[in-house]
């Protein structure tokens, strides 16, 4: 890549970044904040945000050292593109962002399909493990892209060497699988459904009291949210998990 294209790349992820964080910041500090928003839906949603951070500031070293100084190799080198310059602490927050909104997901399901009864409903004991396993899971599926990643003299950055051709595209198909497509498929399914159920199945709505007429607008414009960060994290995530695997697959 010339110089000019790496200093384009560069500067598209800096504004990547800066949004990134404007963006994400407020949500956690309303969150935290206002006592009245501490509820299970906006847990989830301080969670994401915190790995949506986790995502973009520990993938900054990858596109902005690499510009501004020599990097070293042997053990240093190792160590650097492990915890800094190669990126995969931010991939440990992309997967925990694809954990987290599968059960974002599932908790509309629950809400809009059995909204008078308990079924499926997340209590702050359920949370407890929820949000801790999102990052379990993400730690599992990030730490053998974490043990290959080692610096290339040849071509001067990070890159994983695994021992065996194979090993990498097994492990590149189990990413894809594990973090993009499962999680992709079951939103499609999820709110699919839900989406049915709120806009398209026919209600007597003369039935339905101010109350629940008001309950029902907020849970379509919660849901269209949730669906838009979704449609959101599928482009941006799912381009970069497919170009991960062409990447094993036809280099």
């Amino acid at each position: 890549m010339s110089e000019s294209a790496d200093d384009a790349v560069t500067a598209v992820h800096c504004i990547l970044v800066i949004v990134n964080i404007v963006g994400s910041t407020p949500v956690c500090v309303i969150i935290l904040k206002n006592r009245e928003m501490r509820i299970s839906i906006n847990y989830l949603l301080l969670n994401l945000a915190v790995a949506d951070m986790t995502f973009a500031v520990f993938l900054t070293p990858k596109f902005i050292l690499s510009q501004t100084f020599t990097h070293p190799d042997g053990a240093a080198g190792k160590a650097f593109c492990r915890l800094l310059t190669g990126g995969t602490l931010g991939w440990l927050g992309g997967a925990s962002s694809a954990f987290t909104l599968v059960v974002i997901a599932v908790e509309r399901y629950f809400a809009v399909m059995y909204p008078l009864g308990n079924k499926g409903r997340l209590t702050k004991r359920k949370l407890q493990v929820i949000i801790p396993g999102s990052w379990i899971f993400s730690l599992i599926i990030t730490f053998p892209g974490f043990l290959v990643t080692n610096f290339d003299k040849k071509i001067e950055r990070c890159g994983e060497t695994f021992p065996d051709q194979w090993l990498a595209k097994a492990y590149s198909l189990t990413w894809i699988l594990a973090t993009t497509a499962v999680p992709l498929a079951l939103m499609v399914g999820l709110y699919s459904m839900v989406v049915y159920t709120l806009w398209f199945k026919r209600n007597d709505d003369n039935e339905l009291t101010y109350r629940q007429k008001g309950v029902m607008k907020v849970r379509k414009r919660v849901t269209l949210m949730l669906i838009t960060v979704s449609l959101i994290f599928g482009i941006s995530w799912g381009t970069s998990s497919v170009s991960y695997v062409l990447k094993h697959f036809f280099s």
